[in-house]
């Protein structure tokens, strides 16, 4: 009636060094992904955000080391390190020059503004290349002699340019990589990743990069040089790489140029359908250029005219409103081609693209407008050609909106249609 219990041994092998290896390295990838990237990426945000975030970071770490550069010649020619140099007026001269660079950056916020939103790439990439500016006359400020001073301002004044626009442009690049609500993840992910290219920067900059570069100024000059180009370069991809999904002046111009180019030979009819993946904000933002705005504004259509420069007199006015009867722009061509266009107090973004949609099928022909005043009287031949140009228009129009939602667009309307002057009619 005895029970017989029985014991199985078995021996136990420890786990091999190569699985313990593996596993380590992919809970410290796990810590940093969670640490550095969105929750749920790649799904949470933009397609192009990892591309965006790797340039960004090579061009702040560039930024960080030539910083030490540029920091240690102010410092040198400031007195330090040398016995008859004075601490305090080293210390009053570095205070000033800060000071100067707020003051600068205070005056350059109140004079540009809007412009921030509505040019987000652009000013993105002049914060960087103005931060270029001011590093490189921070390491020249030395060389200055009595205008040490003055160099060194300067310097400051365009880096603390630099920090202004980058922050206010960085608010719309963070906003638009944020695609299911998680904004301020975004955000807080995007402060983690300049964190930690801080700590990398340190340290390569205290045990790596300053013992290299030493004292010697051919090296010093070599390196801010490579840096300074690769830091061109990181930001000039970064910034490209943006398909941003609202319609500014300069992507409204080149989405109305592409469609009305896709269609026949001017006459009576509307453009045919143009293929939705031409006017993508992706294609289009190929066709970007930084200078765009810039041009945009010398040759492009001109929204915000005044009335003189549309209209010789009385009855021009007159004329301009029967034609343009239930639309809230005047649309009048110069001697050669470019639109002049004056908005109604009551025009919005979509009005906006409708001018500017109107602008593009009017490529070939001229008018009697001026830029800076004194137009030609308009005549009925004149009238006759805005009359059909704005029939053509209004044809065109249905399709030309439903393209662009259609490519992806949040909107068929400019997000900041210009204010400038605008006209009432009773």
């Amino acid at each position: 009636g005895s029970r017989r219990v029985r014991y199985r041994v078995t021996a136990h092998q420890p786990p091999a060094a190569e699985s313990i290896a593996g596993s380590t390295a992919a809970s410290v990838f796990e810590a940093a992904r969670a640490a550095l990237l969105p929750e749920g990426y790649p799904g949470s945000v933009r397609p192009e955000y990892l591309r965006f975030q790797v340039y960004d970071t090579i061009q702040a770490a560039c930024s960080y080391l030539r910083a030490i550069l540029s920091t240690g010649a102010i410092l040198k020619a400031s007195g330090v390190g040398e016995a008859a140099a004075s601490p305090m007026a080293a210390a009053v001269a570095w205070v000033l020059r800060d000071g100067f660079g707020m003051c600068g950056s205070l005056l350059f916020a109140s004079l540009v503004g809007v412009g921030f939103d509505e040019n987000v790439k652009e000013w993105r990439l002049f914060a960087d290349l103005i931060n270029d500016v001011g590093l490189t006359l921070n390491m020249l400020a030395p060389m200055a002699g009595e205008r040490f001073f003055l160099v060194a301002a300067l310097g400051s004044t365009c880096t603390s340019i630099c920090g202004m626009v980058a922050g206010a442009t960085r608010a719309s690049i963070t906003a638009h990589f944020a695609l299911s609500g998680n904004l301020a993840d975004v955000s807080a992910k995007e402060g983690a990743q300049e964190t930690a290219v801080t700590l990398v920067g340190l340290l390569v900059g205290s045990y790596l990069f300053a013992p290299l570069v030493g004292e010697s100024a051919p090296a010093v000059w070599t390196a801010f040089a490579l840096l300074t180009a690769l830091h061109v370069y990181a930001n000039w991809q970064g910034v490209g790489c943006l398909a941003l999904l609202w319609l500014n002046r300069h992507r409204a111009v080149l989405a109305s140029r592409d469609w009305a180019a896709s269609a026949a030979p001017p006459s009576a009819a509307p453009p045919s359908d143009a293929p939705p993946e031409a006017l993508s904000p992706a294609a289009l933002s190929r066709l970007e250029r930084p200078w765009g705005p810039f041009l945009s504004s010398l040759q492009g259509p001109r929204l915000g005219a005044r009335l003189p420069h549309l209209c010789a007199s009385a009855e021009d006015v007159c004329a301009l409103r029967d034609a343009f009867a239930g639309e809230r722009y005047w649309l009048r061509l110069d001697p050669a081609g470019r639109a002049h266009v004056m908005l109604s107090a009551a025009a919005d973004g979509e009005d906006a693209l409708r001018a500017l949609l109107h602008s593009a099928l009017c490529a070939g022909a001229s008018g009697g407008a001026a830029r800076s005043g004194g137009a030609v009287p308009l005549l009925a031949a004149e009238r006759r050609a805005i009359e059909q140009s704005r029939a053509r228009a209004e044809a065109a129009w249905p399709k030309f909106s439903s393209a662009l939602l259609e490519a992806g667009w949040e909107a068929a309307a400019l997000r900041n249609p210009p204010l400038g002057w605008r006209f009432t009619c009773e």
